[in-house]
């Protein structure tokens, strides 16, 4: 509270304190790597080389208490308030997918039937656009700050990823075509009519296909891997031309097998080598739109994936999860190493995050004692609707009910002169008395109270009013969600997020580069102050719905 009144106080006294500073970077670099928890930079730091993560540990600033301040925690949601700088209660963005009730339909959080994707090889009637994101970005705040002169540039395997990045004004957003052979980076006609020449170019160099011509092997010996669990284990899911998760990976069997399965290129989403890819063509880009090469100030994001579709595979406690790791780390020196050529060292300011955390695999917790279950969705629905049933009449009256949000029949609750609000409660109160379920509010509460701190203020602010469901739940920690009642405890592999425990919203924050003091913070912060500070940086506008507060500690 005191730095914060002294910064207030610094800003009464000379209101030109920040805008003095005239001398800002060339290129802004938004680093996101999806699914990586806060720990995971001290987990394997003895084997990083000194370039990549421990460059930016030594050289930037450290916010070691960065956590997400809603639920859920995933991956679209968590790209939306790193750049919007709020939380799905403003920007919309509650889930990669959800229940919406006016087409009685699940949508996709960048789906867009009146746009197509540009690029690739199948003709396709279905596009993706930045359309549901319902506030600005800080990437649209620079496009319009420097009178639509900046360029933004957004970049990964996800078309999510790029796109709710990127915002609604920028350049280009592109992502990786895994259906399409072999393997091109493709983008929407929401933003062009066709891909760039230089696109075009990289993409006829078909590294995906030659990254997948050769196996994937330990950086190091097997038997040195000790902060995972043994290579051959039951925590691990094998994916398809392998009969366990074991190494070596022989990407050309498993490519025929992924063939035969129409995805071959999709291979390359679960391998180091789609981390290497997107670091090639985040440089490329960088060189070709000749970001950072004047005096007004560009924007690049780059969000990694690979880590995502690894730990929903392996788990973090995986040997494949550490090799990554070690490897996204040399790709992260050499992005820098690439920055410091074209842009120039001191030139350019960058932040590196991620979307959200995970929780280990539960059946790898339970085998080690710890907390660890099954939140068995169906059952509750069968559950719920039973009392509902019983208390009302046979009906339908649940919509939707697929993970922590249940959608009520609204219009049945009309047509029976019920009240919503009565009922919503009545549904949280009987969600509440399962044994699995910690916490269930109502959406008639969330509209009507204000929740201060813990997990109800997290389910507040990522509840959105016309898109959530009408009670919003909780469930154990070390708790997993499950759409099938036959899937027990010991076949339960790979890892999944979206609470609000630690192990979902404790992520790393490390800023690096022209401007950034050296050192670290143990306050703790929420991404969505990444968005106004760099406002602060530029002099440019904070994005519309913004409700962090700027990192006071990178302009001391």
């Amino acid at each position: 509270m005191i730095r914060l009144l002294a910064f207030a106080l610094l800003l009464v006294l000379n209101g030109n304190l920040l805008q003095s500073q005239s001398d800002k970077p060339k290129l802004i670099v938004g680093v996101v790597i999806d699914q990586m928890r806060f720990d995971h930079l001290y987990k394997y730091q003895d084997r990083f080389s000194n370039g990549g993560f421990k460059r930016l540990l030594r050289e930037g600033f450290n916010y070691k208490n960065t956590h997400y301040n809603y639920i859920p925690t995933v991956t679209a949601a968590g790209h939306a308030s790193i750049y919007s700088g709020t939380t799905p209660s403003v920007h919309g963005i509650i889930g990669n997918t959800w229940y919406d009730r006016s087409t009685k339909q699940t949508i996709t959080n960048i789906g867009d039937t009146n746009e197509l994707i540009v690029g690739t090889e199948d003709l396709n009637s279905y596009g993706a656009s930045p359309g549901n994101l319902l506030t600005s970005t800080i990437t649209d705040q620079l496009r319009m700050g420097s009178n639509f002169r900046a360029k933004v540039i957004s970049v990964s395997l996800k078309d999510r990823g790029a796109i709710l990045a990127g915002g609604h004004t920028a350049n280009a957003a592109y992502w990786h075509d895994w259906k399409a052979s072999p393997g091109y980076f493709v983008s929407s006609s929401y933003y062009m009519e066709e891909l760039p020449d230089w696109v075009t170019k990289f993409n006829k160099l078909e590294k995906s296909d030659s990254y997948l011509t050769d196996s994937w092997s330990t950086l190091y010996p097997i038997d040195s891997y000790k902060m995972s669990a043994p290579d051959d284990n039951n925590y691990e899911r094998a994916i398809a031309g392998k009969t366990s998760a074991t190494f070596p990976y022989d990407y050309k069997s498993m490519r025929e097998r992924f063939k035969e399965l129409g995805a071959e290129f999709q291979l390359i989403w679960v391998t180091p080598a789609g981390n290497s890819l997107l670091t090639d063509f985040a440089i490329e880009a960088i060189k070709s739109e000749k970001l950072g090469a004047d005096e007004i100030t560009d924007f690049i994001n780059i969000s990694y994936s690979v880590p995502d579709a690894m730990g929903h595979t392996f788990g973090p406690q995986s040997v494949e999860f550490e090799d990554m790791i070690l490897r996204l780390d040399r790709d992260i020196e050499n992005l820098l190493k690439s920055l410091d050529a074209t842009v120039g060292t001191g030139n350019y300011s960058l932040f590196l995050t991620s979307d959200h955390g995970s929780v280990p695999v539960a059946s790898y917790l339970a085998d080690n004692k710890l907390p660890a279950g099954i939140a068995n969705i169906k059952q509750y629905g069968v559950a719920l609707l039973s009392y509902l049933n019983a208390k009302y009449g046979t009906n339908q009256w649940i919509e939707n009910f697929e993970g922590e949000s249940i959608y009520l029949n609204r219009d049945l609750i009309k047509q029976k002169k019920l009240s919503l609000s009565t009922v919503q409660r009545e549904v949280a109160d009987f969600m509440i008395s399962l044994d699995e379920v910690t916490g269930a509010l109502s959406a008639a509460d969330l509209q009507t109270h204000s929740y201060g701190y813990g997990m109800n203020q997290m389910l507040q602010n990522g509840y959105h009013s016309k898109r959530s469901g009408d009670v919003l739940l909780v469930f154990k920690p070390g708790y997993v969600q499950n759409l099938d009642p036959r899937i027990t405890m010991q076949r339960i592999k790979g890892t999944t997020h979206g609470s609000g425990y630690a192990y979902d919203t404790h992520v790393p924050m490390l800023w690096f580069g022209k401007s950034i003091p050296k050192g670290q913070s143990l306050r703790k912060v929420s991404v969505t102050d990444i968005a106004p500070s760099i406002a602060q940086m530029l002099n440019i506008q904070y994005p519309s719905g913004t409700s962090g507060e700027p990192l006071i500690e990178l302009f001391d």
